[in-house]
């Protein structure tokens, strides 16, 4: 079983809702929105066929994170942000 993780970019925010009440500007509880970014994409695969048709599902719906230089490490730069990695 493999763990394929990609960092994408251009991704819209996404209103997540925290279970907080706060009070607004006119002194009324309401829940605490927050807006986040989900950047990173996950998923768990049996065996590099499965990993490939999934990069190639994320390539064609995203685009995938390049290392900047000043950003990033030397090594990254200009790579793409793919990590495949074993799991038990």
């Amino acid at each position: 079983m493999y763990r394929l993780t990609v960092h994408v970019t251009d991704v819209p925010r996404a209103e997540v809702r925290t279970g907080r009440k706060i009070k607004n500007a006119s002194g009324k509880w309401v829940e605490e929105v927050k807006q986040k970014i989900h950047n990173v994409i996950s998923y768990v695969c049996k065996d590099h066929r499965e990993v490939a048709k999934k990069l190639g599902q994320i390539r064609s719906k995203y685009t995938i994170l390049k290392g900047i230089a000043g950003q990033h490490k030397v090594s990254k730069v200009d790579k793409e942000f793919i990590q495949v990695s074993n799991i038990k």
